[in-house]
């Protein structure tokens, strides 16, 4: 078996492993179309574990359904610390116990758009790239005459110096890219959840009580209340850490789902309009620059370099 073959075989392979994870992570276990309910959590338990190398969650997300109290744990972990914020469980009404975080619908999108994102670069870079060099190099051999040779010489090493300060371009753009769609995965959510509350009742949660029922080495939880449209108290919870970095407030601007109260986001866990300004302008900035990454012609024409000629 040549080198040649099993580089070729390695390509596809690599190419077919990472699409199919691109493809299963992000439609798949990220999918949550299964569950026709959603709600918050009233309290998130990081579940740390620990390594030689590094720190794991696995997050247990605690939410009320009809009153009564229900667990959802992240089935696969990452080394995110999980995000308060982030705090919707997604479960079959029929059956609460069947459940996803919100923790875990974005580790797992965001792994898979990354896979999906690196098929494209091998596609691109080692196949479709491939096969247009390999049709020059035929192509090139098949020319008669040795009269234009200087010429070629030197249109290879024109060729080549522009093929360099390409992949030099490429580089800096897919790093700018990579660093915007993180951004833009975080700011997703937040949009995602400013979308959903915008009927949702603005109100003030005021501090009641410590509970002293915290399972969590690292949290500690409190009653907040507030009295919904129809007069009744609701009560949530709402975790400071332990170590006294942050004080609970006397009291905190939520807004509510009138159906369910128990459904709520607090104070800058949503967009205001400025801030549903700036997250279309980085999709914008983003499809525009993923068209100049795979648009050699007009990449080309873009100078970053910042010397003066």
């Amino acid at each position: 078996m040549s080198e040649k073959f099993k580089r070729n075989i390695i390509i596809y392979v690599s190419a077919a492993l990472f699409g199919i994870a691109g493809v299963y992570l992000t439609f798949f276990a990220g999918n949550i179309s299964k569950y026709d309910s959603q709600t918050k959590a009233y309290k998130i338990y990081p579940n740390e574990s620990y390594d030689s190398d590094s720190t794991m969650y696995k997050p247990i997300y605690y939410f009320k359904v009809d009153g009564r109290d229900y667990e959802c744990m992240a089935k696969e972990g990452s080394s995110s610390y999980p995000n308060e914020s982030k705090n919707t469980v997604y479960y079959d009404s029929a059956d609460p116990t069947n459940c996803k975080t919100e923790y875990e619908k974005s580790t797992n999108t965001f792994a898979g758009v990354l896979c999906l994102i690196a098929t494209i670069i091998i596609v691109y870079f080692f196949i479709i790239k491939g096969d247009s060099v390999k049709y020059n190099q035929i192509h090139d051999n098949e020319l008669e005459g040795n009269t234009q040779l200087d010429k070629e010489k030197e249109e290879k090493i024109i060729g080549t110096i522009e093929k360099v300060q390409l992949i030099y371009k490429r580089i800096i753009l897919g790093i700018i890219i990579v660093v915007l769609l993180i951004f833009i995965l975080i700011d997703t959510a937040i949009f995602k959840q400013t979308i959903i509350s915008r009927n949702y009742t603005e109100t003030v949660a005021t501090y009641v009580d410590k509970k002293n029922d915290s399972e969590s080495e690292v949290y500690d939880d409190y009653l907040y209340e507030f009295v919904d449209k129809n007069g009744k108290r609701q009560e949530i919870i709402k975790s400071y850490p332990k170590d006294g970095s942050t004080t609970p407030d006397s009291e905190i601007k939520i807004k509510y789902n009138e159906n369910n109260p128990e459904d709520y986001y607090e104070e800058g866990s949503t967009m205001d309009k400025s801030g549903i300004i700036w997250y279309i302008v980085k999709v914008v900035a983003f499809v525009l620059l993923l068209v100049l990454f795979f648009n050699r012609k007009l990449l080309s024409k873009v100078n970053i370099s910042s010397s003066k000629r």
